[in-house]
């Protein structure tokens, strides 16, 4: 009768056991769920902040460089072909004047 007991015993620790560790492991996955939910949720909201503030910064961009007040749009020719100049006398330094002799 004691090898029954103990028999019967051991299968009642081993199922409690089990159902722990069943438990441990819904606890577990519980939280990873949510864990990846939230984590979800935050990057969804960072992607949307990411696409209204890269649309609004297009935006800001595009008005910015065609928009300028006060000015006009003048066309210039283009100048034509320089001609090619030999050779330039280098420039004579200017001669210093005498400095005015001093009279008492």
């Amino acid at each position: 009768m004691t090898r029954v007991l103990l028999a019967l015993a051991g299968v009642v620790l081993l199922a409690v056991t089990a159902l722990a560790l069943v438990w441990l492991l819904g606890q577990l996955l519980t939280g990873l769920g949510i864990f990846i939910v939230g984590a979800a949720g935050v990057l969804g909201r960072l992607l949307w902040f990411l696409l209204v503030a890269g649309g609004l910064s297009g935006l800001v961009y595009f008005v910015a460089s065609a928009w300028r007040p006060g000015t006009r749009l003048t066309v210039t020719p283009a100048p034509g072909p320089q001609p090619h100049r030999a050779a330039q006398a280098a420039p004579t330094p200017a001669s210093p004047e005498p400095a005015p002799e001093a009279r008492p």
